[in-house]
């Protein structure tokens, strides 16, 4: 299960700035080994800790989130026909009492051809003290249009 978690924790250096461009959808992620995510501590002994969000799973897509020892994220799972109008480009992650979490990354995974899903990830800073209650996921495009709001995300307990 690890494996699959690191396009989830492969931004080690820190992630990038609210100013910085957004990354082109066609650049991959680095691969980053275990030794990586210990000394930066973005995993620690207990690795990634999973919750399905089973009361947002619905027909049209699959929600999951994640949380390590310094990131939490968000995975939107879309199959068969179900995609978004346009490519998701920012996100927000905003919780109680207006609380927003800095997204660090957005991936959007074209469909597999063995399971024809495709995945949208949201990944955010969040220390084990921070990320908990309830959070609201908006998806939006490079312009700026909403192309998401998902009430009701929240992230595994350490």
């Amino acid at each position: 299960m690890l494996l699959f978690l690191l396009p989830f924790l492969a931004a080690a250096d820190g992630g990038v700035s609210d100013d910085a461009p957004a990354p082109l959808p066609e650049q991959v992620c680095p691969d980053v080994g275990l030794a990586t995510m210990l000394s930066k501590q973005l995993l620690d002994q207990r690795g990634a800790q999973t919750l399905e969000l089973k009361g947002l799973s619905g027909a049209e897509f699959q929600v999951r989130s994640f949380r390590s020892a310094g990131r939490v994220a968000v995975q939107l799972e879309f199959s068969g026909r179900t995609f978004l109008p346009s490519k998701a480009a920012k996100a927000s992650l905003s919780g109680p009492n207006h609380q927003a979490l800095r997204v660090v990354e957005v991936i959007e995974v074209a469909p597999a051809p063995e399971d024809g899903i495709a995945r949208i990830i949201v990944e955010v800073e969040a220390q084990p003290r921070e990320a908990r209650g309830v959070y609201t996921l908006e998806l939006q495009d490079a312009e700026g249009t909403k192309l998401l709001v998902l009430p009701g995300v929240r992230f595994p307990s350490i």
